[in-house]
């Protein structure tokens, strides 16, 4: 592994480097007016350091071994800050007032949050991936699963149990499937033959 993989190696350059020990190191970084202490720096050598590391970390650590800030920040598994939002900021942003400037902020916060949640997505285990025949199953199984819960005509409802004695079934005479029920168009037959009939009836009368 390369000494540039790791914080660990990255301190452990900075310790030949300059072949002293981690508290003058740290000592040293608070000269140049980085803000980190002699425990932050040990624990990282040693592996112990359990928090992620900030940003003023990060910066000392590189300063002390002599490379790039963006180095540092690969190695912490960190992206690399840019410049300060602050200086982006156009003329007379300081001029807001109280209430505009913390809609600044939490408008800010928000960015970070998601840029922060679609960074620990890019980096999560990939999604499963499915063939396509596969996915055809999987729709047939859910197409199935709600034609047996609509069923081909979601108007009619089967009752059952309970529920069903509620609403008895009526004769089977009056089931329009039944050979005695008469269609409309039968009823209409015959009450016209009856109106013919008496027509009839009445003339030859």
């Amino acid at each position: 592994m390369n000494d540039t993989d790791s914080l660990i190696g990255l301190t452990e350059t900075v310790v030949d480097r300059y072949d002293t020990s981690i508290r003058h190191l740290a000592f040293k970084a608070h000269e140049a007016g980085f803000k980190v202490t002699y425990t932050t720096l040990h624990q990282i050598r040693f592996g112990k350091y359990k928090s992620i590391p900030g940003e003023q970390t990060v910066r000392a650590i590189a300063y002390l071994a002599g490379v790039e800030d963006s180095v540092a920040f690969t190695a912490a598994g960190q992206p690399v800050p840019g410049p300060p939002l602050a200086d982006e900021l156009p003329p007379g942003a300081d001029n807001l007032s109280p209430k505009s400037r913390k809609a600044v902020v939490e408008m800010v916060r928000v960015l970070v949050d998601l840029e922060a949640g679609n960074n620990a997505e890019r980096t999560s285990s990939e999604p499963t991936k499915i063939s396509r025949h596969q996915s055809h199953d999987v729709a047939a199984e859910s197409n199935f699963g709600q034609e047996q819960k609509t069923g081909p005509d979601s108007s009619i409802i089967e009752l059952r149990g309970a529920e069903a004695e509620k609403y008895p079934a009526p004769p089977i005479e009056q089931l329009a499937a039944h050979p005695k029920v008469k269609t409309r168009r039968e009823q209409l037959d015959e009450q016209t033959g009856e109106r013919d009939n008496q027509g009839n009836n009445g003339g030859s009368k």
